[in-house]
């Protein structure tokens, strides 16, 4: 149990506690006329073991409730104060604030990617995208990724990824994006489908375990689905049978100034209507268009110069980091 809950728990266990004995006074001494204040002022110096005279002559009835609320409010209150000492010594109470400070910041997130998982894909997929810009929040409850997650300043929410309650959480929806790293198939199934029953629109990226999970995340509503498995095995191909081009596509990894990157037509912007060769793309961007995808999904590979430019298609560049910046740059040029 987190400190928050244990410290929550001693609060609502005393909270329970004055209302049980204050409802208690109220119905066995109510024949005397005593009041609300009366009651709850009996409950006070009961469980405070202060001693002061009651506000009335208690019934024998009475007595006996005054003994069962000091038994259980001594148990109750020893609790509480023994859990506010505990979290206080061991430096608990600094991680509430910390925490606190940390779920403000997850409610001012907007645009954000939620990522359900911090182990090996999940560790990798957030250094990728924080390298990149992209605000990431975790939901993870393993202690051994936490206190990493601690270590490293991301915000996180210490929960499992599968409640609905820890999705909400991370911002769900507020969210641009959710990535689903979980080392159990059945599990990433289950959040792709909960994610899909909040948000219908949200791109949702999902790890399969095994191969034969993929169709079964699609079904789900996974927009994009990951095999290691099968990526690795893939890799492996291509260095065997086309060593060339994987070190082509390995470059930019490697210090060297090249991207593949993509960016989206505007409605708004200039390009509408142009054609490639019209936009001036590589000589503005030092990269090239090596790809048009259309609104439809339709992708023309290659694409010939006089190819028209519409709103809503997104161009494939291949050239030196940063082309897509730059291509928002060119409005004037073009």
């Amino acid at each position: 149990m987190t400190a928050r809950n244990r410290f929550l728990l001693s609060i609502l266990a005393v909270l329970a506690v004055f209302v049980v004995g204050t409802t208690g006074y109220l119905v066995i001494e109510g024949d005397q006329g005593i009041t609300f204040r009366d009651a709850a002022y009996m409950t006070v110096i009961t469980l405070s073991t202060v001693g002061y005279s009651e506000p009335w002559e208690l019934s024998q009835t009475g007595q006996l409730w005054t003994i069962a609320v000091i038994t259980f409010g001594i148990v109750t209150v020893s609790y509480a104060l023994g859990s506010l000492v505990s979290v206080v010594i061991s430096g608990e109470l600094g991680s509430l604030r910390e925490q606190n400070k940390m779920e403000k910041k997850i409610e001012q997130s907007r645009n954000h990617v939620v990522l359900c998982g911090f182990g090996r894909m999940g560790s990798l997929a957030a250094d990728e995208l924080l390298s990149r810009g992209t605000e990431i929040v975790v939901i993870e409850s393993d202690p051994k990724y936490i206190r990493l997650l601690q270590d490293s300043g991301v915000l996180f929410v210490e929960g499992d990824a599968t409640e609905e309650d820890n999705l909400m959480r991370a911002g769900l929806m507020r969210a641009s994006a959710v990535v689903i790293a979980l080392p159990s198939d059945a599990n990433n199934v289950f959040i792709t489908l909960t994610v899909r029953a909040f948000r219908p629109d949200l791109t949702v990226v999902a790890r399969a375990e095994q191969p034969s999970t993929e169709p079964k995340l699609k079904r789900a509503g996974a927009t994009r689905v990951v095999c290691p498995q099968a990526t690795g095995a893939m890799h492996v191909a291509n260095i065997l049978t086309r060593p060339t081009v994987v070190d082509f596509v390995e470059l930019a990894s490697k210090g060297v100034d090249l991207e593949i990157d993509e960016y989206v037509i505007e409605k708004s912007s200039p390009l509408v209507g142009k054609s490639l060769r019209q936009s001036n793309i590589r000589s503005h961007t030092n990269a090239t268009a090596v790809a048009i995808k259309r609104v439809d999904g339709a992708t023309i590979v290659n694409p010939d110069p006089d190819a028209e430019l519409a709103s809503g298609d997104t161009l494939i560049l291949v050239g030196s980091g940063g082309a897509s910046s730059r291509l928002d740059q060119i409005e004037e040029h073009v």
